[in-house]
């Protein structure tokens, strides 16, 4: 009897526990279970006047684990516009994307609360990476995630 409260008492506890974490934060889509990514259909052909522009693809690595992470950057009147790619193919626009000598820096807003600050620079031609911080986070995520991302330019079919 005494075991099978106790079993009991152990698994409320765990829902409840996971009932609490799961409504803090929305988990990330990751790469379909058959290690596809988005395309490189999208490719944007390099332009020395704008070296971030561009379709980017790599990882970003969190305390949590790794997953797949797609960027586009374009140019539009002269000033970089951005976005995160998903593997459905839908995209979240980059808010306050600022660019500066040190790189690109931009926000998006967190499902759970917070806002993620990104910062990216060149590595070399073809390959950047960066940060990523959660700022202002909820009270259940403490202390802020943060992690790393190294991405590598998806060459357009013109380019050798």
């Amino acid at each position: 009897m005494m075991r099978f409260t106790t079993l009991t008492c152990l698994s409320a506890a765990l829902v409840v526990m996971s009932a609490t974490t799961a409504s803090a934060q929305i988990a990330r889509t990751r790469a379909p279970a058959n290690g596809q990514t988005t395309p490189a259909t999208g490719a944007i052909p390099r332009d020395p006047q704008f070296p971030y522009a561009g379709l980017w693809q790599g990882t970003r690595t969190m305390p949590l684990g790794t997953g797949d992470v797609v960027l586009r950057f374009t140019v539009v009147d002269g000033a970089y516009a951005g976005a995160m790619v998903h593997p459905d193919g839908g995209e979240a626009p980059h808010r306050q994307l600022v660019a500066t000598a040190a790189g690109l820096t931009w926000e998006s807003p967190n499902s759970g609360g917070g806002t993620w600050v990104y910062k990216v620079r060149l590595a070399g031609p073809d390959s950047m990476t960066g940060t990523l911080t959660l700022r202002d986070p909820p009270p259940t995520l403490t202390p802020a995630p943060s992690g790393t991302m190294v991405l590598v330019r998806t060459r357009a079919r013109t380019e050798r």
